[in-house]
C-alpha cells in the first residue's frame, strides 16, 4: 500500500462510526468483565525511575531491549497478551537481567486501567492488530474505550506513538486524537514513514525486508496540562 502524508480524513461512513462509538463508551462497564480475574498489579519498582515508557503488545520484547541497553536510567515496561509472545518476552527480559527492563503477559486495557495518571513519558503502539473487517472495527484502538485513559496516563510533554502498514489505520487514529470529545490535549509533532533502518518488532524488520511502506504518527501532550 502507498503510503502518503498528510493522511486523509477517514470516509464518512468510518467518522460516523466513530463518533457514535464514543457517544457509547463506557471504560468501567467495560471494565466488569475483568472483575473476577486476576489482573497483574503495576511493577512497583518503576517508580524508582523517573523517566518511564509503555510498549503496548509488544510482540517478544525486541524494542525495548535495545531501548533499555541504551538507556539504562529510563525504566521500560512490555506488555503483550499472546501466549507465545508474551511468554517468551517474559523469559527474553529476565535472561537480559536488567534493572529497569519491566514486563507483564496479560490483557492491556484491565492493567493499564490501574495506573495512575501522568506516570508514563513514552506510550507506543507498534503495528497493532488492524481489524481489517467493518464486523470487528469496534476492535480498532480508535473505537476502544482505553484510548481516552491512555492519554492520561502520559506526562506533560509524553509521547504516544503508534506505526502501521496500513494508511486508513493511522488516519483512524489520527483523526481521533484530534476529535475525541474526551481527547483534547493532544498535538501532533510528527506524521510521516517510520524513521529506521533496523525494525523495532518482527512485523518491522519483515516489512522493511519486503520494502512495504509503513507509516508513524506521533502524538504529543500539550505541556501545560495540569495533574
Amino acid at each position: 500500500m502507498h503510503m502518503t502524508f498528510p493522511l486523509p480524513l477517514p470516509d464518512e461512513k468510518s467518522r460516523e462510526a466513530l463518533c457514535k462509538a464514543w457517544e457509547r463508551q463506557d471504560l468501567n462497564r467495560y471494565l466488569q468483565r475483568w472483575e473476577r480475574s486476576t489482573v497483574q498489579e503495576m511493577p512497583h519498582d518503576m517508580i524508582a525511575f523517573t523517566w518511564r515508557a509503555c510498549d503496548i503488545g509488544c510482540g517478544f520484547g525486541k524494542f525495548l531491549l535495545r531501548e533499555s541497553e541504551q538507556q539504562p536510567n529510563r525504566a521500560y515496561l512490555g506488555i503483550d497478551k499472546g501466549n507465545l509472545r508474551g511468554g517468551n518476552m517474559l523469559k527474553r527480559f529476565a535472561a537480559a537481567g536488567r534493572e529497569n527492563l519491566f514486563g507483564i503477559h496479560g490483557n492491556i486495557t484491565p492493567i493499564l486501567a490501574r495506573f495512575p495518571e501522568q506516570f508514563f513519558n513514552q506510550i507506543t503502539v507498534l503495528y497493532p492488530n488492524p481489524w481489517w473487517p467493518v464486523k470487528h472495527r469496534k476492535k480498532r484502538w480508535a473505537y476502544h474505550p482505553i484510548l481516552p485513559h491512555l492519554v492520561k496516563l502520559l506526562k506533560p510533554g509524553g509521547i504516544l506513538t503508534v506505526t502501521s502498514n496500513e494508511a486508513f489505520y493511522l488516519s483512524e487514529w489520527a483523526y481521533t486524537l484530534e476529535h475525541h470529545p474526551n481527547i483534547a490535549d493532544m498535538v501532533s509533532v510528527y506524521a510521516g514513514p517510520i524513521q529506521e533502518n533496523e525494525g523495532r518488532t518482527h512485523f518491522e524488520t519483515r516489512f522493511l525486508e519486503e520494502g512495504t511502506p509503513c507509516g508513524e504518527l506521533r502524538h504529543q501532550k500539550k505541556s501545560d496540562v495540569q495533574a
